[in-house]
Protein backbone atom coordinates (compact mmCIF):
# COMPACT_ATOMS: atom_id res chain seq x y z
CA UNK A 1 0.00 0.00 0.00
CA UNK A 2 1.31 3.13 -1.18
CA UNK A 3 0.63 6.61 0.85
CA UNK A 4 1.60 10.21 0.31
CA UNK A 5 2.28 12.51 2.83
CA UNK A 6 2.41 16.35 2.86
CA UNK A 7 3.40 18.46 5.50
CA UNK A 8 0.59 21.17 5.44
CA UNK A 9 1.00 23.43 8.46
CA UNK A 10 4.56 23.60 10.46
CA UNK A 11 6.86 25.98 12.62
CA UNK A 12 8.83 26.18 9.43
CA UNK A 13 9.43 27.09 5.31
CA UNK A 14 12.48 26.03 3.57
CA UNK A 15 10.52 26.26 0.40
CA UNK A 16 11.53 29.39 -1.27
CA UNK A 17 9.37 30.81 -4.62
CA UNK A 18 6.07 29.63 -2.50
CA UNK A 19 3.58 31.56 -0.85
CA UNK A 20 3.92 29.47 1.98
CA UNK A 21 2.92 30.02 5.55
CA UNK A 22 4.56 28.65 8.22
CA UNK A 23 3.15 28.82 11.88
CA UNK A 24 3.13 26.86 15.45
CA UNK A 25 1.26 24.52 14.58
CA UNK A 26 1.42 20.86 12.81
CA UNK A 27 -0.95 19.51 10.00
CA UNK A 28 -0.32 16.53 7.78
CA UNK A 29 -2.30 15.31 4.76
CA UNK A 30 -2.02 11.83 4.01
CA UNK A 31 -3.29 10.15 0.59
CA UNK A 32 -3.60 6.87 0.68
CA UNK A 33 -5.17 4.29 -2.21
CA UNK A 34 -9.11 4.77 0.03
CA UNK A 35 -8.60 7.84 1.78
CA UNK A 36 -7.65 11.26 2.19
CA UNK A 37 -6.96 12.17 5.40
CA UNK A 38 -5.82 15.11 7.34
CA UNK A 39 -3.91 14.65 10.62
CA UNK A 40 -4.23 17.43 13.01
CA UNK A 41 -4.78 20.70 11.30
CA UNK A 42 -2.53 23.63 12.58
CA UNK A 43 -3.45 26.49 14.54
CA UNK A 44 -5.87 28.04 11.37
CA UNK A 45 -3.68 30.73 10.74
CA UNK A 46 -2.01 28.89 7.69
CA UNK A 47 -4.20 25.74 6.52
CA UNK A 48 -5.98 27.42 4.01
CA UNK A 49 -3.40 29.56 2.42
CA UNK A 50 -1.13 26.26 2.27
CA UNK A 51 -3.71 24.14 0.87
CA UNK A 52 -4.52 26.26 -1.85
CA UNK A 53 -0.21 26.57 -3.05
CA UNK A 54 0.47 23.25 -2.39
CA UNK A 55 -2.84 21.80 -4.68
CA UNK A 56 -4.52 20.37 -1.59
CA UNK A 57 -7.97 20.31 -1.88
CA UNK A 58 -9.36 20.45 1.55
CA UNK A 59 -13.11 19.79 0.68
CA UNK A 60 -12.12 16.59 -0.88
CA UNK A 61 -10.62 15.22 2.75
CA UNK A 62 -12.62 12.24 4.16
CA UNK A 63 -11.33 11.52 7.63
CA UNK A 64 -9.94 13.89 10.59
CA UNK A 65 -7.46 12.72 12.76
CA UNK A 66 -6.64 14.49 16.16
CA UNK A 67 -3.21 13.87 17.96
CA UNK A 68 -4.56 15.43 21.24
CA UNK A 69 -6.69 18.97 22.02
CA UNK A 70 -4.36 21.61 21.69
CA UNK A 71 -5.04 24.52 20.03
CA UNK A 72 -1.63 24.33 17.65
CA UNK A 73 -3.14 21.03 16.10
CA UNK A 74 -7.17 21.49 16.15
CA UNK A 75 -7.94 25.20 15.62
CA UNK A 76 -7.67 24.98 11.73
CA UNK A 77 -11.26 23.02 11.61
CA UNK A 78 -12.84 26.40 11.57
CA UNK A 79 -10.94 26.66 8.22
CA UNK A 80 -11.76 23.07 7.21
CA UNK A 81 -15.80 23.57 8.50
CA UNK A 82 -15.59 26.96 5.87
CA UNK A 83 -15.36 23.95 2.80
CA UNK A 84 -16.07 20.81 4.37
CA UNK A 85 -18.62 19.45 6.55
CA UNK A 86 -18.73 15.53 4.94
CA UNK A 87 -15.53 14.00 6.81
CA UNK A 88 -15.32 11.72 9.94
CA UNK A 89 -13.56 13.48 13.23
CA UNK A 90 -11.14 10.43 14.97
CA UNK A 91 -9.94 11.59 18.31
CA UNK A 92 -9.51 10.62 22.07
CA UNK A 93 -13.00 11.16 24.69
CA UNK A 94 -10.74 13.43 26.75
CA UNK A 95 -9.66 15.44 23.24
CA UNK A 96 -12.83 18.64 24.19
CA UNK A 97 -11.17 18.60 27.61
CA UNK A 98 -10.44 22.44 29.49
CA UNK A 99 -7.03 22.33 28.61
CA UNK A 100 -4.66 25.50 30.13
CA UNK A 101 -1.13 26.14 30.50
CA UNK A 102 0.83 28.26 33.39
CA UNK A 103 0.78 29.55 36.78
CA UNK A 104 -2.45 29.61 38.68
CA UNK A 105 -2.85 33.20 38.92
CA UNK A 106 -2.06 33.24 34.84
CA UNK A 107 -3.82 30.66 33.13
CA UNK A 108 -4.31 30.54 29.32
CA UNK A 109 -6.64 28.38 27.63
CA UNK A 110 -5.02 25.82 24.82
CA UNK A 111 -7.71 23.44 24.09
CA UNK A 112 -9.27 23.18 20.87
CA UNK A 113 -11.27 26.42 19.65
CA UNK A 114 -13.96 25.18 18.21
CA UNK A 115 -16.66 23.52 20.74
CA UNK A 116 -18.22 20.01 20.07
CA UNK A 117 -21.34 21.08 20.08
CA UNK A 118 -21.30 22.86 17.15
CA UNK A 119 -19.18 20.52 15.30
CA UNK A 120 -22.33 18.09 16.12
CA UNK A 121 -24.38 20.94 14.74
CA UNK A 122 -22.49 20.84 11.81
CA UNK A 123 -22.87 17.36 11.23
CA UNK A 124 -19.62 16.25 11.11
CA UNK A 125 -19.51 12.69 12.35
CA UNK A 126 -17.69 12.30 15.59
CA UNK A 127 -15.78 9.36 16.53
CA UNK A 128 -14.20 9.30 20.25
CA UNK A 129 -12.40 6.47 21.62
CA UNK A 130 -9.75 5.22 24.13
CA UNK A 131 -8.70 2.45 22.01
CA UNK A 132 -6.64 1.66 18.78
CA UNK A 133 -8.89 2.59 15.70
CA UNK A 134 -8.57 0.73 12.65
CA UNK A 135 -9.54 3.12 10.24
CA UNK A 136 -8.49 1.51 6.63
CA UNK A 137 -6.29 -0.81 5.80
CA UNK A 138 -3.38 1.01 5.48
CA UNK A 139 -4.34 3.71 8.94
CA UNK A 140 -4.78 2.95 12.17
CA UNK A 141 -4.66 5.10 15.66
CA UNK A 142 -2.57 4.10 18.51
CA UNK A 143 -5.07 5.62 20.79
CA UNK A 144 -4.42 5.93 24.34
CA UNK A 145 -0.77 5.13 24.78
CA UNK A 146 0.75 3.69 28.17
CA UNK A 147 3.21 5.82 30.12
CA UNK A 148 5.79 2.84 31.00
CA UNK A 149 9.36 3.95 30.81
CA UNK A 150 11.02 6.19 33.93
CA UNK A 151 12.47 8.79 31.70
CA UNK A 152 9.37 10.56 29.51
CA UNK A 153 6.50 12.36 31.90
CA UNK A 154 4.51 14.62 32.06
CA UNK A 155 5.31 18.19 32.34
CA UNK A 156 3.51 20.07 35.14
CA UNK A 157 3.12 23.25 33.12
CA UNK A 158 0.39 21.53 30.81
CA UNK A 159 -3.01 21.38 33.05
CA UNK A 160 -6.43 20.74 32.62
CA UNK A 161 -9.43 22.10 34.48
CA UNK A 162 -12.37 19.86 36.38
CA UNK A 163 -14.95 20.77 38.74
CA UNK A 164 -13.03 24.18 39.21
CA UNK A 165 -9.92 22.45 40.02
CA UNK A 166 -6.97 22.72 38.00
CA UNK A 167 -4.74 19.54 37.78
CA UNK A 168 -1.88 18.32 35.71
CA UNK A 169 -3.18 17.03 32.83
CA UNK A 170 -1.81 13.15 31.61
CA UNK A 171 -2.90 14.07 28.31
CA UNK A 172 -4.16 10.96 27.75
CA UNK A 173 -5.69 12.35 24.51
CA UNK A 174 -2.33 12.41 23.16
CA UNK A 175 -1.87 9.84 19.92
CA UNK A 176 -0.16 9.16 16.93
CA UNK A 177 -1.18 7.83 13.56
CA UNK A 178 0.23 4.72 12.21
CA UNK A 179 0.78 3.56 8.07
CA UNK A 180 0.86 0.50 6.52
CA UNK A 181 3.34 1.07 3.85
CA UNK A 182 5.30 -0.56 1.08
CA UNK A 183 8.29 0.68 2.84
CA UNK A 184 7.07 -0.69 5.85
CA UNK A 185 5.72 1.19 8.54
CA UNK A 186 5.31 5.43 9.31
CA UNK A 187 4.35 6.62 12.37
CA UNK A 188 3.23 10.60 12.44
CA UNK A 189 3.66 12.33 15.76
CA UNK A 190 1.28 15.28 17.02
CA UNK A 191 3.56 16.31 19.98
CA UNK A 192 4.55 13.17 21.67
CA UNK A 193 3.28 14.44 24.82
CA UNK A 194 3.15 10.46 26.05
CA UNK A 195 7.16 9.85 25.15
CA UNK A 196 8.26 8.71 21.25
CA UNK A 197 9.67 5.76 22.90
CA UNK A 198 6.24 5.15 24.58
CA UNK A 199 4.56 5.66 21.68
CA UNK A 200 6.76 3.66 19.43
CA UNK A 201 6.92 0.71 21.84
CA UNK A 202 3.36 0.71 22.18
CA UNK A 203 3.11 0.82 17.99
CA UNK A 204 5.46 -2.33 17.67
CA UNK A 205 3.16 -4.50 20.22
CA UNK A 206 -0.10 -3.34 18.17
CA UNK A 207 1.07 -4.61 14.95
CA UNK A 208 3.71 -6.83 15.70
CA UNK A 209 6.72 -5.40 13.78
CA UNK A 210 9.70 -4.92 15.61
CA UNK A 211 11.33 -2.15 12.71
CA UNK A 212 9.18 1.37 11.86
CA UNK A 213 10.43 2.30 8.49
CA UNK A 214 9.65 5.83 9.46
CA UNK A 215 8.75 8.92 12.28
CA UNK A 216 7.89 12.23 11.38
CA UNK A 217 6.66 14.95 13.86
CA UNK A 218 6.81 16.41 16.94
CA UNK A 219 9.24 14.70 19.69
CA UNK A 220 8.58 17.41 22.15
CA UNK A 221 12.45 17.69 23.04
CA UNK A 222 12.74 21.08 23.39
CA UNK A 223 13.36 20.93 27.43
CA UNK A 224 14.86 17.67 27.38
CA UNK A 225 17.95 16.88 29.52
CA UNK A 226 20.65 15.36 28.17
CA UNK A 227 20.11 12.11 30.22
CA UNK A 228 17.33 12.01 28.44
CA UNK A 229 18.20 12.37 25.12
CA UNK A 230 20.63 9.91 25.18
CA UNK A 231 18.04 7.21 26.68
CA UNK A 232 15.75 8.29 23.87
CA UNK A 233 18.41 8.18 21.24
CA UNK A 234 19.61 5.07 22.79
CA UNK A 235 16.04 3.11 22.30
CA UNK A 236 15.50 4.75 19.03
CA UNK A 237 18.56 2.78 17.50
CA UNK A 238 16.35 -0.44 18.15
CA UNK A 239 13.64 0.16 16.04
CA UNK A 240 15.42 0.47 12.51
CA UNK A 241 14.05 3.67 11.67
CA UNK A 242 15.31 4.43 8.12
CA UNK A 243 13.56 8.15 8.28
CA UNK A 244 13.55 10.44 10.80
CA UNK A 245 11.83 13.87 9.98
CA UNK A 246 11.46 16.32 13.13
CA UNK A 247 10.25 19.76 14.13
CA UNK A 248 7.22 21.46 15.66
CA UNK A 249 8.12 21.08 19.09
CA UNK A 250 11.35 18.89 18.86
CA UNK A 251 13.67 21.80 19.62
CA UNK A 252 17.15 22.33 18.16
CA UNK A 253 19.58 20.92 20.28
CA UNK A 254 17.62 17.68 19.79
CA UNK A 255 17.13 17.98 16.59
CA UNK A 256 21.17 18.48 16.23
CA UNK A 257 21.35 15.66 18.49
CA UNK A 258 19.29 13.40 16.34
CA UNK A 259 21.41 14.66 13.45
CA UNK A 260 24.75 13.66 14.56
CA UNK A 261 23.29 10.05 15.87
CA UNK A 262 21.40 9.24 12.59
CA UNK A 263 23.58 10.56 10.01
CA UNK A 264 21.51 11.19 6.36
CA UNK A 265 18.44 9.72 8.17
CA UNK A 266 17.27 13.07 10.08
CA UNK A 267 15.62 15.87 8.14
CA UNK A 268 13.93 18.88 9.24
CA UNK A 269 10.19 18.72 8.27
CA UNK A 270 9.27 21.63 6.75
CA UNK A 271 5.90 23.03 5.24
CA UNK A 272 5.49 21.27 1.89
CA UNK A 273 7.76 18.64 2.95
CA UNK A 274 6.57 15.16 1.00
CA UNK A 275 7.18 11.83 1.78
CA UNK A 276 6.36 8.70 -0.13
CA UNK A 277 6.14 5.31 1.89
Amino acid sequence: MKSKITTLVENTVAQSGKRLIGEHGLSFYIETESNKVLFDTGQNLAISNNAQVLGIDLSLIDTVILSHGHYDHSGGLKSLLECNRDFTLYAHPDVFGHKVKGADDNLKYIGIPVEKEYLDEAGIEIKLDRNPTQISAAVMTTGEIPLENDFEGLESDFCIKKDNKVVTDPLNDDQAVILDTDKGLTVLLGCSHRGVINTLNHVVRLTGKKNIHAILGGLHLGKASDSKLGKIIDHLRGFGLEKIGVGHCTGTRAFLALSNEFPNKVFLNTVGNVVRV
